[in-house]
């Protein structure tokens, strides 16, 4: 009777993987634009291995995103999977882990897209720059209500343009480092900076609803005339030449 019951179990643990790694994907994305705001159009391939072709999201869209799972990983009452999707440049990619308590772990997460439109998914209308956001996270832990755990990467913003004025003025490129700090602050500090604007300094955002900016900036030789012109209406400048800025407030 033992070993019935065991081969028993055995049996039905097969037969329920079996029918996820057949279960159609346009079976499971139906399910989840049915309890989420996602729609998922020109959905192919299994749940396990399979690829939609546009995924409209509350403010905008993304093209071919398509999704790997980790059949093990559902043995372990967690799913994981290798994600990729395209941008407007290239495209990006990571493995995403979601645990049955809610928690989201995001790893390797690499790409890049203009800033642009990374501002329309998040729902912005316009920006007054214009450049390359390039994304290194090496982790990204988030709680069920959307709230950041751990944070560890690198921003680097290249070919940046200021688009208010004709032609754009250029501003160069800069580098930050990722992190969150024991009191709840996700912290971008400044590391690098090269071309027309030097910018140091670090931006902090606290509980994800307060911000401190704290960041010094002037123009280099050789800048735009109308760059410098712009930085003498932050006020004064130090010893070094530096306009200083430090500013809090709510988003």
């Amino acid at each position: 009777m033992g070993a019935r019951l065991r081969y028993g179990l055995i049996g039905a643990v097969f037969f329920v993987v079996g029918l996820i790694v057949y279960l159609p994907a346009s079976l499971v994305t139906g399910w989840v634009a049915g309890a989420t705001e996602l729609r998922f159009d020109g959905v192919t391939g299994t749940a396990l291995d399979g690829k939609a072709a546009y995924v409209s999201l509350p403010d905008g869209g993304v093209d071919n995103v398509a999704w790997t799972i980790h059949p093990a990983s559902l043995l372990l009452a967690r799913l994981s999977a290798d994600v990729s999707a395209d941008t407007d440049l290239s495209g990006i990619q990571a493995n995403l882990t979601r645990t049955l308590f809610g928690n989201t772990y995001i790893r390797d997460l690499d790409g890049d897209a203009s800033i642009d439109w990374l501002a329309q998914m998040a729902g912005y209308t316009f920006v007054p720059a214009a450049g390359r956001i390039g994304l290194s996270i090496d982790t990204l832990d988030l709680n069920d209500d959307g709230e950041v755990l751990g944070l560890v990467g690198r921003v680097n913003v290249t070919n940046t343009r200021y688009e208010l004025l004709r032609p754009p003025i250029e501003l160069g490129q800069f580098q930050a480092d990722l992190s969150r700090t024991d009191n709840d602050t996700l912290r971008a500090s400044l590391v690098d900076s090269q071309g027309p604007l030097a910018l140091t300094g670090e931006v902090d955002l606290i509980n994800q609803s307060r911000y401190r900016l704290d960041v010094r900036l002037r123009a280099r030789a050789g800048a735009d005339e109308r760059l410098a012109r712009i930085l003498t209406q932050l006020g004064q400048t130090d010893d070094a030449g530096w306009y200083h800025i430090t500013e809090r407030g709510r988003l």
